[in-house]
């Protein structure tokens, strides 16, 4: 985008000065803008995580594993370049001086660029996952020995994922509780009086950003007004999500005061897989991070990578999609408030004050077009999702960033969704609802389409008018459709097939393997529909039965909707071993029945549909459903060896045999 000159600036500057400020306030905030790829001189074949790059902008330090070079797995690892418009140069491993041969992760640089902060598991801690540092004199010296925090701020937990403020005196931290129920990882803050001190007790940061059990890596702004951090991996998300581990914020009006509810990066940084390790640059303008998502790289494919993304002021503050009087004259307005819509300097979620620094930042943007990658004022990730046909008994979303009240419409027409108000009276406007979620007083037909649309208020009164989505109303509902589970990654990712559907791996009682021994875990290429079925390997030689089973946290019901078909797609090898094909179903006081399909062929090369009445699980409670099972094999005799492919398990009416 042009720049206008400085003369200018200060011209429309005076203007505002002189103007009496009025006005109602109104919510806006920033946005982020394409994430990109750091390329394949810092992303290698294997993974990359944790990023921290220096004040300058000059120095970027991130975690590389099974890299060539390394002194263990993983290691902390260091690329620069010269300017902040050139690329990253190879990077280079910071050597057994700082790495150890065990894990050394989440390194953390202090502004002045003189002290190093990570975590470790090396020896010489008080257990666990202990913090570390490592100072050198100047920039241009070799980093000193690595020194333990202290009894102070580590303990025999786990603390890890440290970031320091750019005044050196506050640290945050991840710790890591497991002697308390219901907390896996939290935020805690360590002070100290000036930089020569020691630290003082870490303090929690408060139930609201504690208010989910599992999640890591905050990133504190330069500012210390915004706290970035994500979801931690070996647990489940925070709701409201995208689906794998996502990117969080919460914000504070100073650096005395209380921090906010937590809010979703949204859709132009999270997606259904895995985003993770938050870092800013000194300036707020960039936003590098940590993802597994498919489109990365071509010479990581589904590893993890190292992503940037331009964070930007929401200067389009009438919506009229470019920037000129009309936005300056709501600027006067604003001026001398906190008015958020137009605070936009001089980072770019403002400092609490509408002047000349936001001015400066309206004035970068004046006469542009602008098209956000998305809006954050708007409620995002429909479920179910825009175009989707799916069976559907409620309507929920990802609120719209410091939305209060979501406004509801629905109807069958989509003309009339779109014109609709508060006034409406013909039942489409739903009414306010105070959840992201909605469920319709009426049953929704099967085979018909809707069009909702859902308008976000915030505390002040404020409206952003929704986007329209549309569904269509499946005749059945999805058991397990297979698509949600990633391809590669980590062995012990939780979005793992197996991690979902367990397996017979070191139980000599069960011979059953899911999902392939190595990359991609899934079956992307043989599918019944969609984009990936799940491998069900047997092997009944040495172990009676190979089976597999998934387990509900929150017991389904599928009593519901007149469903009295439960039915599923197989698909077989030539070579497999002939073996009965069963189904188990369990509630949740125990009691379970197993009903074997004979007329399965597990030696056809094409999808088998299977088809199990509900009735013959006999005993068993249709609206407690606690465990499914699925195995091949009798525990009468020995059998032998195969390969199924799974996909598709749904319920369905009777009348649809």
């Amino acid at each position: 985008m042009s720049r206008k000159t400085n003369s200018m600036k200060f011209v429309l500057a005076g203007v505002v000065v002189a103007i009496i400020v009025g006005g109602e306030s109104a919510r806006a905030d920033f946005t982020l803008g394409q994430p990109v790829n750091l390329g394949p001189k810092v992303n290698s074949a294997f993974h990359e995580l944790a990023p921290h790059v220096s004040a300058d902008g000059l120095e970027l330090y991130f975690v590389s594993w099974e890299r060539d070079g390394g002194s263990g797995d993983p290691d902390i690892w260091l690329a620069t370049r010269q300017t902040t418009e050139d690329e990253w140069d190879e990077p280079w491993n910071l050597g057994p001086f700082v790495n150890s041969d065990v894990e050394d992760f989440n390194p953390a640089l202090s502004a002045d660029g003189l002290e190093l902060y990570f975590n470790s598991f090396r020896t010489g801690g008080l257990g666990g996952s202990d913090l570390w540092v490592t100072t050198r004199a100047t920039k241009d010296d070799p980093w000193g020995p690595v020194v333990n925090l202290g009894p102070i701020v580590n303990s025999t937990k786990h603390e890890s994922a440290p970031s320091i403020s750019a005044d050196g005196l506050e640290l945050y931290f991840t710790l890591r509780d497991p002697d308390l129920p219901g907390v896996d990882h939290v935020f805690y803050v360590a002070r100290r009086e000036t930089t020569d001190a020691p630290w003082g007790v870490p303090a929690s940061l408060g139930p609201a950003i504690n208010s989910w059990a599992c999640q890591w890596e905050p990133e504190i702004s330069s500012d210390g007004l915004l706290m970035f951090w994500a979801d931690f991996w070996d647990g489940d998300p925070r709701p409201g999500g995208f689906g794998g581990t996502d990117l969080w914020f919460s914000r504070r009006a100073t650096i005395e005061s209380e921090w906010s509810e937590p809010v979703n990066l949204g859709p132009a940084i999270n997606t259904a897989d895995g985003e993770e390790g938050p870092a800013l640059s000194a300036d707020g303008s960039t936003l590098y991070f940590t993802s597994n998502r498919y489109e990365g790289s071509g010479w990581a494919w589904t590893n993890f990578d190292l992503w940037q993304a331009p964070i930007l002021p929401v200067v389009d503050f009438d919506g009229d999609q470019s920037v000129g009087l009309s936005d300056l004259l709501l600027m006067v307005e604003s001026w001398e408030t906190d008015d958020l819509r137009c605070d936009i300097g001089p980072m770019p979620w403002g400092d609490g004050i509408v002047n000349e620094a936001d001015l400066e930042v309206l004035m970068d943007y004046w006469g542009q077009d602008v098209d956000y990658l998305c809006d954050p004022k708007l409620a995002m990730n429909p479920r179910p999702a825009d175009g989707s046909t799916m069976p559907v008994d409620e309507l929920s979303w990802t609120p719209g960033w410091y939305a209060t009240q979501h406004d509801v419409y629905l109807s069958q027409d989509s003309m009339a969704v779109e014109s609709a108000d508060i006034s409406d009276a013909s039942g489409i406007y739903r009414g306010p609802q105070d959840m992201s979620c909605y469920t319709p007083s009426e049953r929704l037909d099967s085979g018909a389409t809707f069009f909702w649309r859902i308008d976000e208020i915030t505390a002040d009164g404020t409206i952003s008018k929704g986007h329209v989505w549309s569904f269509t109303v499946a005749d059945y509902l999805v058991v397990d459709d297979f698509e949600s589970y990633i391809v590669e990654g980590d062995m012990f990712d939780p979005g793992q097939i197996y991690m979902t559907w367990w397996d017979g791996w070191q139980d000599p009682e069960n011979g059953s393997q899911v999902g392939y021994a190595d990359p991609p875990y899934v079956e992307p290429t043989t599918v019944h529909r969609g984009l990936q079925s799940m491998p069900f390997l047997y092997d009944n030689s040495t172990a009676p039965i190979s089976r597999t089973f998934r387990e509900w946290e929150n017991p389904q019901d599928w009593s519901i909707r007149g469903l009295e078909l439960l039915k599923l797609w197989v698909y077989g090898e030539p070579d497999n071993s002939v073996e009965p094909f069963f189904i188990t179903l369990e509630d949740s006081p125990g009691n379970s029945k197993t009903v074997t399909l004979p007329d399965f062929d597990p030696t056809t090369e094409s999808w088998q549909q299977l088809s199990i009445p509900l009735s013959d699980f006999v005993g068993v409670d249709l609206k407690d459903i606690k465990r499914m099972y699925m195995g091949v094999g009798d525990r009468a005799k020995p059998g032998g060896t195969g390969k199924l492919l799974i996909d598709d398990i749904e319920l369905h009416c009777q009348s649809e045999q």
